[in-house]
Parts: structure tokens; sequence; C-alpha cells
């Protein structure tokens, strides 16, 4: 048995954000139609979305943004409900709000492009209208995918859910180190692009070495599968290069270690069409130390733009990405914890590229008192666990090393994996 859906217009953001919430999330196939005589006379449970309903099934009211093409200022309407605030009041409806519209505006990053119009600033987690309404901390669309869940089977109590289960999967990042070349030419200008152009990080890695943060990378992923290899939990790891030749990079013994092992590619999301060439040659790097990488997948831990970053990706051959989220603060920036294919409002289309978006970063637990990041962390475990979502966190591979700096932060991801139950 299967859901049948009318609207009197089937954009392509309405079968979009419906196709995410049914059968992304709650399992369910659907059908659209417009056809009101076929809709009426099914006998198949129906849900309906527009200006008023057909006959007795269940209905949501709408509101013009999903009938748009266009990325403009939206009318949110917010109000109350619940302990938090949501967007687009309706009336009579199933709900007091349109899900549909609110879903797509938060999961599409709408309010991005708004604000990418009007500045060149980076997006901040309290900029996000989410932060105002009090639900960046939840994964909110799985939660009002939930609320149709229990109003569907209210009007249709013998329509039946298939089964969807947690999952837990940690990312982990690292920076392959610099080394100094041979020869006096080829040492003079790597030096002189470290000292003026600041490019190749060899600078950077040197002063670690000197303040004692520095660490082996080969040594400290020897060390996490070692720890991690009478658990479940696999790791996706994301490699990193500095902007110097391949030969120049401190590439002995990575390939072992990553062998076997889901890699992919850190800080691609270039903010320019010229970026692609960066990309690609950065891939070339990744496929020396990993030549079984068949799947591209990457990270960005900076600024994300909307969408040049996703259609750079797009061309250069990734298929997956796990940039979605905001390094400095916990929260769920696309509102969901089930993975998702990217929408490009600019074609309006959803797009090949699956977005795998996290909620945690060590980067904002370090500064939290260790007591309050064990609370933080199983919260937010327990709040994907509700909806059996899949929780995504990401950490840098020095803080899971045993150095003395990182041990709150080792701490943090060990009560992370006891909360997962693994």
């Amino acid at each position: 048995m299967h859901l049948i859906i009318f609207s009197t217009v089937l954009t392509p953001r309405i079968k979009y954000i419906f196709s995410f919430l049914f059968k992304d999330i709650l399992k369910v196939e659907v059908e659209f139609t417009g056809n009101s005589q076929y809709f009426i006379q099914s006998s198949l449970p129906k849900v309906s979305y527009g200006e008023q309903p057909l006959a007795d099934e269940l209905f949501f009211k709408s509101t013009p943004l999903l009938f748009s093409n266009k990325v403009e200022e939206a009318l949110l309407k917010p109000i109350t409900f619940g302990d938090y605030q949501v967007p687009f009041a309706v009336q009579d409806s199933a709900l007091p709000f349109d899900v549909f519209a609110a879903s797509f505006f938060i999961l599409s990053r709408y309010e991005e492009y708004l604000f990418q119009k009007k500045t060149t600033e980076e997006f901040k987690a309290n900029k996000s209208f989410q932060y105002k309404w009090r639900i960046l901390n939840r994964p909110i669309i799985d939660e009002w995918a939930l609320m149709l869940k229990n109003l569907i089977r209210k009007k249709y109590p013998d329509f039946k859910f298939h089964q969807k289960h947690f999952s837990h999967h940690p990312t982990i990042n690292f920076t392959v180190s610099p080394r100094l070349p041979k020869g006096f030419i080829n040492k003079s200008k790597f030096l002189f692009g470290a000292f003026f152009q600041k490019r190749n990080r060899y600078l950077s890695s040197k002063f670690d070495r000197l303040t004692g943060v520095d660490i082996n990378n080969e040594e400290v992923l020897n060390a996490v599968t070692q720890w991690l290899s009478h658990k479940k939990t696999k790791p996706l790891y994301f490699v990193n290069f500095p902007d110097i030749p391949t030969p120049y990079l401190r590439v002995n013994g990575l390939s072992k270690c990553l062998s076997q092992k889901a890699v992919g590619l850190l800080r691609p999301c270039a903010d320019s069409p010229q970026g692609i060439s960066t990309i690609k040659d950065n891939l070339i790097k990744l496929k020396k130390i990993h030549p079984e990488l068949i799947h591209l997948t990457s990270q960005q831990l900076e600024i994300l733009k909307f969408p040049i970053c996703y259609l750079n990706l797009l061309s250069s051959g990734f298929i997956a990405d796990f940039s979605m989220g905001y390094a400095d603060t916990i929260g769920f920036r696309a509102g969901t914890c089930t993975p998702f294919n990217w929408y490009d409002l600019q074609l309006e289309k959803a797009t090949t590229l699956k977005v795998n978006a996290y909620c945690m970063t060590d980067q904002a637990l370090q500064f939290l008192p260790l007591e309050e990041g064990k609370k933080t962390v199983n919260h937010l475990i327990d709040q994907v666990k509700v909806v059996n979502g899949t929780f995504y966190s990401t950490w840098q591979l020095r803080s899971l090393s045993d150095h003395l700096k990182y041990k709150k932060l080792r701490t943090l991801f060990t009560e992370m994996l006891q909360s997962v139950g693994d």
C-alpha cells in the first residue's frame, strides 16, 4: 500500500520535499497526481496540498513558497508551536503551519541564498531563522515527519510504515604534513612560499612541533584503528593537502593506514568556478595515497557558499558531501539528521549530490566544561535516536591523540561511542 498525494500543480519543489519527508524519512512509497477525479475515487490513503480539501482526505493548506520558481523574500508569518516557533502559519489545516514549505525553506538553505545576495560575509548560525525560532538544536524536519506519521495513522489506522533505524558515523579529518625538498633551488622556492605566500603549511607544522601539539598522522591513525577495532563504529576519514607538489608531502605510511577505510577529500568546496582545477589536483594527490578510491566524497569545515561550492563538487564527480553544519556551533544546519539530495534553487531541481549533515564538531565542544560537553553529546544523540536518524559528528585527528591538550576531546569521543551503544 502506498500514499497518494494531490496538488493542482505538481512543482519540482513539491515533489522534492514530499518525497524527502515521506520516502526518505518515513520510508513510504508515494504517488503524485493532479487529477482530482482519480484522487477522489482512489481507495488509497490520501493527502492533499492546496487551498482547500477535495473530500475527506488528510488536508494540508498550502502557502506560495512551493509553487514559486524564484528565490525571493518569503512571507514567513512565524507563530508559536509548543516550545518553539514555526513559519508559514495557516488555518483550517491538519497542522497550524505549512509543514512542507517550512521543511523546504530549511532543507534547501533558502535563507542562505537570500543572505548571499546582500553580503559577502560568512553565514553564521546565530543569523539563521532556526536559531531565532529555537529549533537549531533539534532535527526539526524529522520531528515534523513523525507528526505527519501520527496524523496518517490516526486517519488511516491500517496504513503500514517501514521501519527506519538509528545509525552513527563519525568523520575524522587531518592535514598531510609537508616536508622540506632536497636541492638548494627547490628548498629556496619552498621556503619563499612558506614565508611570503603562506601556502604550504610548513611554518605552521614547524610551530606545532615546537609547541608540542604536533602529531604524527600515521601513529595516531594506527592508534585510532586499534582503539576502534573491537567496535562497530566505522569512521569516515577526510584528508587535506597543502598547496605543494606531491613529492613534497609526507605520505609515507598513509596508504597503509588508510587501506580498507572510507576516505574523502577535505576542503574541496572552492567558491569560484576556477577552483575546480584545485579540486582535481587534490583528488590526484588523494588517489596517490588511497589508490582504491572509487566513490568521491568531501567535507568542508570553513565557509560553505551556495550554490557554487556544491556545483563545483558535482562538476568534479563527487557523489556525497559531509559539509552541511556549523563548524563552531552545535546544531542541525539543514534541520535534519537524514541524508538528502541537494536541491539546486537556481536550476530548480534535485541533484545527485547526497548531503550528509553533521550536528557536532570537536571545535564546538572544546570550550565547554567536560560535564557540560558530555550532556551536550548525549542530548544530541538522544535527539537523533528518537527520530531514528543518522548521527554525524566531525573530529580532527589530533583531538583523538593521547596528547594531554586533547584529553577532554578524546574523553568526549569515548562518551559519544558509549552513548550510541558501541
